[in-house]
């Protein structure tokens, strides 16, 4: 899925210093049990609640000491936030919390999660399991890996504040207690790394052996030096893209990207690697969250990719050339193939016969012909100076049609270097009809 921006809450933090070592069990690097209500109330944000919410401290905990309570009479984002300091830069660790809930309803229910204060995380969606209804307490935990700066926002909430499948909006009752950072524990996690791939699983999802582990990640590198050379950028610095299994992902997302990359806990994973094992398959949902890494808003930055129109399509399309590459193997479903424009030709056949090309995967096929008539270098051309032009310089876009036209300007004027002479084509790679169609799609 697409990574959406979240809107950012303008709070001020209080950092707060990871405690010593003294201070906390043995192997973790914070603790709070909310006991000492003047210390928590310092060091936690509070959000500005709306009249229909309350945080309060009390002395309902789990082994009835104090602990934090946040309630919400209709739907919305509560929450309490501390900013961390001191962590080991890019390592993963583990969130843990008692929860206890009454009567939570909806969105991301009661959840731990990274808080979007930290607009520089990479990981805006990761998240613990989400708790709904009335439940006694028990413990929940989220993985997640420490910036640069080895410095997180970890917040508590009722509800999420982003836009997920779900909409992230909850109500009802939900206490916080014993809340615990420490390293995430090596039998937690199923680790192997490639050249630009780090893999961090439940081991529970892990019924192949390593060495065709190790093979399916060579795969992956494969795709993302494709990926390299189709687009001319890398992601997050050249940083290895994590993926890591994840247990708090609406059942509507498969995985979401970012780094690391939100596989979801509750999908076959298992699947995927015995496809892998049995039929060399390189694994489609994978190769796409890895596609959304090179966006360019993600891979350039801010203030690139305006003629980007949909990067469902654009994740598909990065994958189709590094499948045409080495002529991979992928399955949608049961469908199988090492050509891949047939998936697509499909989605283009069946739209035509209905007279629209509204499917993202039919526009995406005529793409591909265009690859086909003047070979992928017009496709590096156009996207090497693409991703190296800012938006302010690609004039007004205002329609998904005149990003698509803006596109097509790009490529021609790659095909007319190519071929070395004037090409426009919008002409010889389309019908009138088709391109009648296409405008009809991207104008709603």
């Amino acid at each position: 899925m697409k990574r959406c921006l979240l809107t950012l809450v303008c709070l001020t933090a209080l950092a707060a210093k990871i405690p010593t070592m003294a201070e906390t069990a043995a192997d973790d690097v914070f603790t709070d049990d909310f006991n000492s209500k003047s210390y928590s109330q310092k060091q936690w944000i509070m959000d500005k609640c709306p009249k229909t919410a309350r945080i309060k401290y009390v002395k309902e905990g789990a082994d009835g000491s104090r602990c934090v309570k946040i309630s919400n009479t209709e739907l919305g984002a509560v929450k309490i936030t501390r900013h961390l300091k001191g962590l080991n830069p890019n390592t993963f660790y583990r969130i843990t919390a008692k929860v206890k809930t009454h009567d939570v309803k909806e969105g991301r229910g009661a959840v731990l999660y990274l808080d979007v204060l930290d607009k520089d995380s990479d990981q805006p969606w990761n998240a613990s399991k989400f708790l709904y209804g009335t439940n006694g307490w028990q413990e929940v935990y989220m993985d997640f890996v420490s910036d640069a700066k080895g410095e997180t926002f970890v917040s508590c909430g009722l509800g999420f504040p982003g836009g997920t499948y779900n909409g992230g909006k909850a109500k009802g009752t939900v206490w916080f207690d014993d809340v615990k950072i420490a390293p995430t524990p090596q039998k937690a996690l199923y680790k192997r790394e490639s050249k630009h791939i780090v893999l961090a699983a439940d081991p529970k999802h892990i019924t192949v052996d390593d060495k065709t582990v190790d093979e399916w990640l060579k795969a992956l590198d494969k795709a993302y030096e494709a990926y390299m050379e189709l687009l001319g950028v890398t992601p997050y610095g050249g940083a290895k893209i994590r993926i890591l299994t994840s247990p708090g992902l609406e059942p509507g997302y498969w995985a979401l990207a970012g780094n690391p990359i939100l596989w979801n806990d509750n999908v076959d994973v298992k699947g995927l690697l015995q496809k892998f094992k049995t039929h060399k398959d390189w694994g489609f949902g994978i190769l796409h969250e890895i596609g959304h890494t090179f966006s360019a808003g993600t891979a350039v930055g801010e203030g690139y990719g305006a003629w980007n129109w949909n990067d469902e399509i654009f994740a598909n399309f990065r994958m189709s050339y590094a499948l045409d590459k080495y002529e991979a193997v992928i399955s949608q479903n049961t469908f199988y193939t090492g050509d891949n424009i047939a998936y697509y030709k499909r989605a283009y056949k069946k739209c035509v016969e209905k007279g629209n090309l509204d499917s993202g995967d039919a526009i995406h096929y005529t793409l591909m012909r265009i690859a086909e008539i003047y070979g992928w270098d017009v496709y590096k051309k156009a996207f090497h100076e693409l991703y190296r032009t800012p938006d302010s310089r690609l004039g007004k876009l205002d329609t998904d049609y005149d990003k698509f036209v803006c596109l097509m300007k790009y490529l021609s004027r790659a095909a007319g270097e190519i071929v070395g002479y004037p090409v426009d084509v919008m002409r010889t790679c389309y019908t009138p009809k088709e391109l009648d169609m296409i405008k009809a799609a991207l104008t709603k």
